[in-house]
């Protein structure tokens, strides 16, 4: 006796000897869509299956499932900045700024990533802002800091007029940097399927991890301890926000430098052929 089994969610049908079912099997797994639904090899009449879909969670959707149930989970709230409306705006800024230093993990394992984006803007502007004024001021001690192009056309100026249009000039720059940057690393981590809950979630690391700039206060090297720290903060942000693995994180980051290598090595050793098949004399001439 032949027994066709047709599966309810993809309508993909397969006959079947009835001799080559067993007696016990209650479910069977579609070959197509992967689906599992009920099956009863008594209740087949003819040459027809009779499955039942299940309420069962599909096959491939359970991982998304827990992420949507995660995306709403009250689990998630926003940072101190985001409240400090109740709990007063120095320990918003004192508070999120520690967490951002001191225990990234757990500030964006339980950080939302659908508050929006004005929050964590302002937030990574004005640490961002700071850090980057710290860097200026810094640089102004050294002889000649903030006139290193020579006599150029700031250089016309007083110095204190071009430390005002400098000061002016960063917040604009560290916004328009904290877009492109966040929207050049969530193109990074799509190729390597490691952006799992939106841009959103990529603005608010690349936001908060604004926080390390403001280590740039220890003098000269405060800005490079700063800039490292702020690069481990958002590996571990990204992996906590987005639900992924460090590798995939990692991988986006390593993407351009190993596209820049590459770009390196095919000018440089085309150049080094070049001078190597040209006599000694004609290279120095």
């Amino acid at each position: 006796m032949i027994i066709e089994i047709t599966c309810p969610f993809c309508q993909f049908s397969k006959r079947v000897p009835s001799e080559k079912i067993p007696d016990a099997v209650k479910w069977v797994t579609c070959p197509q869509c992967r689906q599992r639904f009920a099956f009863n090899k008594k209740e087949a009449k003819g040459a027809a299956g009779i499955p039942v879909p299940p309420p069962a969670i599909p096959y491939h959707s359970e991982q998304e499932k827990d992420r949507k149930e995660t995306r709403g989970s009250p689990s998630r709230t926003g940072a101190p900045w985001e409240k400090r409306s109740e709990i007063g705006l120095w320990q918003g800024i004192l508070q999120t700024a520690k967490a951002v230093l001191f225990s990234p993990e757990t500030l964006f394992k339980e950080l939302t990533y659908e508050g929006g984006k004005r929050e964590p803007l302002a937030f990574g502007l004005l640490t961002g802002s700071i850090g980057s004024m710290l860097g200026l001021f810094w640089q102004s001690l050294i002889p000649g800091g903030l006139l290193l192009l020579g006599h150029s056309f700031l250089s016309q100026f007083a110095i204190g007029i071009i430390v005002l249009i400098v000061l002016a000039m960063i917040p604009l720059m560290v916004t328009i940097g904290i877009f492109i940057y966040t929207g050049i690393l969530h193109v990074l981590l799509l190729m390597v399927r490691g952006a799992n809950n939106g841009f959103e979630a990529t603005f608010r690391v690349v936001s908060y991890s604004q926080a390390a700039q403001v280590v740039g206060i220890i003098p000269f090297i405060g800005g490079w301890v700063g800039g490292i720290w702020q690069l481990i903060i958002q590996v571990i942000g990204l992996r906590e926000m987005h639900e992924t693995s460090y590798l995939r994180v990692i991988l986006a980051f390593v993407i351009p430098l190993f596209v820049g290598i590459l770009l390196a090595m095919a000018v440089i050793i085309p150049l080094v052929i070049f001078l190597f098949r040209q006599p000694f004399g004609q290279i120095w001439s």
